[in-house]
């Protein structure tokens, strides 16, 4: 699937944990902008109760979860956006925020064009008007 939609650019792909395990797929998300959203495993669990994840049949789901995040984190950790979601975060807040951030991360990382083109029209090169 990743592959089908990764040449698309100005969309959003959400994508299970799961997916940065393989590098090839780390690889094609790092060419757009990554958010990670940060959910302690506590509160994962309530969110998902009552839903059949396979990866937590297990005897202790909980720690299955916590064990997931422990290998994953150093992937996790290296996405351009991190929202830190907390249990009385709903799905539009988490969305808001994510937002927010996604412009504050484009306000502060503009592309290498528009540095140059500040520096040209700075030295009186506007060639762009």
């Amino acid at each position: 699937v990743l592959d089908s939609v990764h040449p698309y650019v100005r969309c959003i792909i959400s994508t299970g944990g799961g997916i940065v395990i393989k590098l090839e797929n780390w690889s094609k998300l790092q060419t757009g902008l990554v958010v990670w959203l940060d959910c302690e495993p506590e509160v994962i669990m309530r969110r998902i109760e009552g839903t059949d994840r396979p990866l937590l049949q297990t005897d202790n789901p909980l720690q299955k979860l916590k064990d997931l995040l422990a290998e994953r984190e150093d992937k996790y950790s290296q996405a351009d956006i991190r929202i830190k979601v907390t249990e009385d975060m709903d799905t539009e807040h988490v969305a808001d925020l994510a937002i927010r951030e996604l412009h504050n991360f484009i306000d502060e990382n503009p592309p290498a064009w528009k540095l140059a083109k500040s520096k040209a029209q700075a030295e009186g090169l506007d060639w762009v008007k």
